[in-house]
């Protein structure tokens, strides 16, 4: 599917609106809809929809001066950037405003400016009946973002902008707006950013769709990884990327012990939904170790209820239920932390757990120095003789630096 959005952003690539790049923000709409795996008949209706949906920015009076906006739907992910943008306020102060998603921000109204300007883009386009479509519910949809913005001047109200994530739907507009505007503007990486050697999912719209200035990125491992995914599709990044260190780092902990008897415990770790079938996979491996292999297993958020899942565990392994990984980490001891596809899995590093790679048929991160597996024998060697990982935290998470705020207040002084 990815494949199918590039090509169709290619014809977006020099889309305009009042002077306003609309390739990016139009893309994250797009995206939406195109790895959206309903029916046509559904993504239809959720097309139509974005064509009524009038943006409100109901918030507007918050974005003023140095701002930090956020959106997330998870938990953990909420979490995580109110801990960011607390931390960014500590010196500096910054206003810290959430953006809510599209329908509960917006009225139902057609905007017929918007729709001739959008038609205008769209009979450009050489696409597909549906995808001219899709293009021309997403370009109205934008358009009317900016057309919002302007309305109510928002960048002339800030001076700064900071973004959990740009590429995300309630956030990428103003970002686009605040970067036309000439204003300082940031984005934030927030999982592991790597290239997606199989499937390339709708994550990697998180650092190919970035619509900031700037892009702070974990590690020059991650830097590495985004500027070959570039090359590799012949573009340049239409943004800077500065490396400012892991975005959640724990208190200093100390190395991890290895249990004095033959009985190790095992912490799994497991990726988000698409991965589901592997999961399986290597749950059953984890169910064919001996018994003296105590096994904890950590699902995804989203997957907490899997019945595939939950059939799949060994009646002897228990569920962590923690509320993050660092609770879990901090409450029980483990031998090594096994997984594929998530960044939990180098998340243990930080704790002194030593950490092993399963070679799933969907592997899709590729990175020197990690112990890896297959098969159970292969697993039991890796427990009983765990291989020193802690390294993996420095190099793919950077976890010895935390230059967010320096960053972006030197940049707004």
């Amino acid at each position: 599917m990815y494949s199918l959005y590039a090509q169709t952003k290619e014809k977006l690539r020099f889309a305009t609106y009042r002077g306003y790049n609309l390739c990016n923000p139009t893309a994250a709409v797009l995206a939406h809809l195109l790895f959206d795996k309903r029916s046509t008949r559904k993504k239809i209706r959720s097309a139509f929809k974005l064509i009524r949906l009038t943006p409100r920015y109901r918030h507007h009076d918050q974005l003023k001066g140095d701002a930090y906006i956020w959106h997330c739907d998870r938990d953990d992910q909420t979490r995580l950037a109110l801990s960011i943008g607390n931390r960014l306020s500590d010196k500096q102060p910054r206003n810290i405003s959430y953006m809510p998603a599209i329908k509960e921000d917006a009225s139902k109204s057609l905007d017929w400016r918007a729709m001739y300007a959008a038609w205008r883009i769209t009979r450009r386009c050489s696409l597909p009946l549906l995808l001219q479509f899709y293009v021309f519910s997403a370009l109205c949809h934008s358009i009317k973002h900016f057309r919002a913005i302007d309305r109510l001047q928002i960048p002339q109200q800030l001076t700064s902008l900071v973004s959990f994530n740009s590429a995300n739907i309630p956030e990428c507009f103003l970002v686009a707006a605040c970067r036309h505007h000439g204003l300082p503007t940031y984005s934030l990486q927030h999982g592991l950013y790597h290239r997606y050697r199989g499937e390339q999912p709708i994550d990697i719209i998180n650092y190919e769709n970035v619509t900031a200035s700037t892009l702070l990125v974990w590690s020059e491992f991650c830097r590495a990884e985004i500027a070959a995914f570039h090359r590799e599709i012949g573009r340049t990044p239409d943004y800077r990327i500065q490396i400012a260190g892991y975005i959640d780092p724990p208190a200093p902990q100390p190395g991890s012990r290895p249990s004095p008897t033959p009985h190790k415990h095992l912490l799994c770790v497991l990726p988000g939904k698409r991965y589901v079938a592997d999961s399986i996979q290597l749950l059953h491996l984890l169910a064919s170790l001996p018994a003296h292999y105590r096994l904890t297993v950590r699902l995804h958020p989203l997957l907490a209820k899997d019945a595939a899942l939950m059939a799949a565990l060994s009646p002897s392994a228990s569920l962590d239920d923690s509320s993050t990984l660092a609770h879990a980490l901090r409450a029980g001891h483990y031998d090594l932390a096994v997984g594929f596809n998530t960044t939990s899995l180098f998340e243990a590093t930080l704790f002194g757990v030593p950490c092993a790679l399963y070679q799933a048929s969907s592997l899709n991160l590729i990175a020197d120095g990690i112990p890896s597996f297959s098969i159970a024998d292969e697993l039991a060697q890796l427990a009983d003789a765990p291989i020193d990982t802690h390294q993996l935290a420095e190099h793919i998470l950077g976890a010895s630096c935390f230059r967010y705020a320096e960053i972006i207040n030197a940049a707004e002084t």
